[in-house]
C-alpha cells in the first residue's frame, strides 16, 4: 500500500520517481497529488503490463521496464530538476535494491532530493546487507544535511522520509 495523497503533496517537487510500480497505485497517489512528471520502474513484467494500459493515455506518466538497480541511474543522468523518489521495489524483504538505488541517486548532481522508503518494518532488522541505520548512513553520503522523519504506511512509521 504506498503512502496517501496527502503524504505525497507534503514532499511535492515537479518530479516523482518511484521504484516498483506493482499495481500503480503510487501511480495514481503521485498523480493525485500534483507531480508534473511521474516515473515508475517495474521488474515484474505482470505488473509493468497493467500499469501500461492503465496509464497508456497520460503523458505524464512515463512507465520502465526494468530492474531498478541497473535502470535507474539511466533514468536519472537525464533529469535536471529535483525529484521525490518513492523506494519500494522488493520482492517481499528477500529482495531488495535499496543500496544500489541509493547509490544511483548519490551520483546525480543534484543533492537535494526527496527520498521516501517505504515499508521500513522489513529494514528494522538486518536483511539484504542492511538495516534501517544502514540506510540512513547511506543517505547521509548523499548530503550530510538530510533530516530523517517517519510517515505512517501500513503501519506506524513505516516510511522513512529524508529531506533536505
Amino acid at each position: 500500500m504506498p503512502a496517501s495523497v496527502e503524504i505525497f503533496k507534503k514532499y511535492l517537487n515537479p518530479i516523482f520517481i518511484e521504484t516498483g510500480s506493482y499495481d500503480g497505485s503510487g501511480i495514481w497517489q503521485a498523480l493525485g497529488a500534483g507531480f508534473k512528471e511521474i516515473y515508475s520502474i517495474e521488474i515484474m513484467q505482470e505488473y509493468f503490463n497493467m500499469c501500461s494500459s492503465a496509464f497508456a493515455s497520460y503523458n505524464n506518466v512515463h512507465l520502465i521496464f526494468g530492474d531498478s538497480s541497473i535502470v535507474l541511474w539511466d533514468l536519472l543522468k537525464n533529469i535536471n530538476d529535483r525529484i521525490t523518489f518513492w523506494l519500494d521495489a522488493h520482492i517481499g524483504a528477500a529482495i531488495s535494491p535499496l543500496l544500489k538505488e541509493i547509490e544511483a541517486i548519490q551520483e546525480h548532481p543534484i543533492k537535494t532530493h526527496t527520498i521516501l522508503i517505504d515499508d521500513l518494518r522489513d529494514w528494522h532488522v538486518w536483511q539484504n546487507g542492511f538495516d534501517t541505520d544502514v540506510l540512513k548512513e547511506k543517505i547521509l553520503l548523499i548530503n550530510e544535511n538530510y533530516k530523517f522523519s517517519f510517515e505512517d504506511g501500513r503501519v506506524p512509521n513505516d516510511i522513512l522520509v529524508a529531506q533536505i
